[in-house]
C-alpha cells in the first residue's frame, strides 16, 4: 500500500434507523493517479478491509499501430476489481468480482458499481463487537477525468445494534461536524430518559 493516504469521510448519513453510511474520499487506485487505497475505513488506525495485489500501470509508449494502454487492479476482501483501457482501439473493460463490462469502439467507457461484504471491529461502533457491512466500489475504464482506469472505494454501510449504542468513530464525528455531535448528544439524552 505504498503511497496510500488516510481515508477521509465526506459525510455520514443514516438512511434508516440503525443503518449508517460513510462516504469516502480519495480512497482509490488509478493507472495515472497512483495508489491511494487505505484499508482503514473507520478512522481507528485498524484495517477494515483486506487490500491485496494492488497494481497500476500506464504505458508511455505510443505509436499509430499499438497505441497506449493503462491498467489498474486490486483484490478487496478476495474480490478482484480491475480496469483496462487501450487508447488506439478505444477499448476498455471493467471487472468487479464475476461481473464484467466492456466498451466497444467509440463508445462510452466501461463502468461498474457494486458492493463487497466486509466485517470490522471498531471500539466506537457497536461496542467494539464484530460488525458486518458492505463496501461500495466503482470500477471504471476511461470514465472519469483523465480517462485513466480507476478503482474507487466510494462508501461503506453498516448497521448499528439496537441494544448497543453506536458511539460513532472519531472520523465519523469529524465528518458530520458540530450539528452531528449535537444530534448524537440529544439521542443519548433521549436514550437515558427511556
Amino acid at each position: 500500500m505504498a503511497g496510500a493516504t488516510a481515508a477521509t469521510a465526506v459525510g455520514v448519513t443514516a438512511s434508516q434507523a440503525g443503518t449508517i453510511t460513510v462516504n469516502l474520499l480519495n480512497n482509490y487506485i488509478s493507472a495515472t493517479g497512483g495508489n491511494h487505497l487505505n484499508a482503514d475505513l473507520t478512522g481507528d488506525e485498524q484495517p477494515d478491509v483486506t487490500i491485496a495485489n494492488a497494481y497500476a500501470y500506464a504505458s508511455v509508449y505510443r505509436t499509430n499501430v499499438s497505441g497506449a494502454f493503462s491498467y489498474a487492479r486490486v483484490s478487496l476482501n478476495g474480490v478482484l476489481a480491475r480496469a483496462f483501457l487501450h487508447t488506439y482501439d478505444r477499448f476498455g473493460s471493467a471487472q468487479l468480482g464475476s461481473r464484467h463490462a466492456y466498451t466497444p469502439l467509440s463508445s462510452a467507457a466501461a463502468y461498474l458499481m457494486g458492493a463487497i461484504p466486509i466485517t470490522f471491529k471498531d471500539l466506537h461502533i457497536n461496542g467494539g463487537k464484530l460488525t458486518a457491512g458492505s463496501l461500495e466500489v466503482t470500477v471504471s475504464a476511461g470514465h472519469r477525468g483523465d480517462g485513466s482506469p480507476t478503482i474507487q472505494l466510494d462508501s461503506f454501510t453498516y448497521k448499528t445494534r439496537e441494544n448497543v449504542p453506536d458511539q460513532g468513530s472519531s472520523l465519523g464525528l469529524l465528518a458530520i461536524g458540530a450539528g452531528g455531535v449535537l444530534a448524537l448528544r440529544r439521542w443519548r439524552a433521549a436514550q437515558e430518559r427511556s
